[in-house]
């Protein structure tokens, strides 16, 4: 019976789990393919499930996990510890990866940018967010928030606190230029130019090691030939020599 009870709980948790829009998307057209249209209409990003949704699904795991053990208090205690992981996990699951490298490319073009604002006298905080809503991706995101918490009265330390790699290095300079007095523009515009620098480095750095995965099979290619023409002849007459 209880075994019934708990399986009929992992059902109701698969009915109430929706999976994400591109996921859905494409089992729908798996079974009914769409016909093509001319001008395909631009795809919403995909956004994570609601919080009463994400709570629902973790309570109806931590009930399945309760009828398994057969109740009691241990099986309780085990539940609402199955259902704190189960919400965590549908949290992170829901929530979209920032990619690095891109908030890295975008980075010393919104250096510049910040540089320009704050030159013609333009506040951090609006010039943050100025700068936030002309950049594209995950790193106008980043800056449009804080320049949000800019103009709500945040500290430059509370604003740019938890931002990711690489704009934290964005962030110390700002921060420490607000918090010594020092000039930002000329520490905004060294660190465009390192930031330059470095994926100058890693680009060329990228291309030596195709160049050597390139000429790798080539010298595979000739190993054979320099056997036969170098070593083998070698090694006859030395042994021509021995006997």
């Amino acid at each position: 019976m209880l075994t019934a009870a708990a399986v009929g709980a992992l059902a109701g948790a698969l009915l109430l789990w929706e999976p994400t829009g591109a996921v859905r998307r494409d089992r729908l057209e798996a079974v009914a393919p769409r016909p093509r249209r001319a001008a395909p209409r631009s795809r919403e990003p995909d956004r994570p499930p609601g919080t009463a949704r994400r709570w629902a699904e973790a309570a109806m795991a931590g009930v399945a996990v309760f009828l398994l053990l057969g109740g009691g208090t241990p099986a309780a205690v085990l539940a609402a510890v199955a259902t704190g992981l189960a919400e965590r996990l549908l949290r992170r699951a829901g929530a979209a990866p920032e990619d690095p490298e891109r908030l890295a490319r975008d980075l010393p073009v919104a250096c510049d940018l910040l540089a320009v604002c704050l030159t013609a006298g333009t506040p951090v905080g609006a010039a943050v967010a100025a700068v936030g809503g002309s950049v594209t991706g995950p790193l106008g995101e980043r800056l449009v928030a804080v320049g949000g918490l800019y103009r709500l009265g945040a500290a430059p330390r509370q604003a740019w606190a938890g931002v990711p790699p690489p704009v934290d290095a964005l962030a110390r300079v700002v921060v420490r230029a607000g918090e010594s007095g020092s000039a930002v523009v000329p520490a905004l515009q060294r660190l465009a130019g390192d930031l330059r620098a470095g994926q100058h480095s890693r680009v060329e750095a990228a291309v030596r090691r195709a160049g050597v995965w390139v000429l790798a099979p080539l010298g595979l290619c000739f190993l054979p030939a320099f056997l036969c023409l170098g070593v083998v002849p070698l090694v006859l007459g030395i042994a021509a020599d021995v006997f």
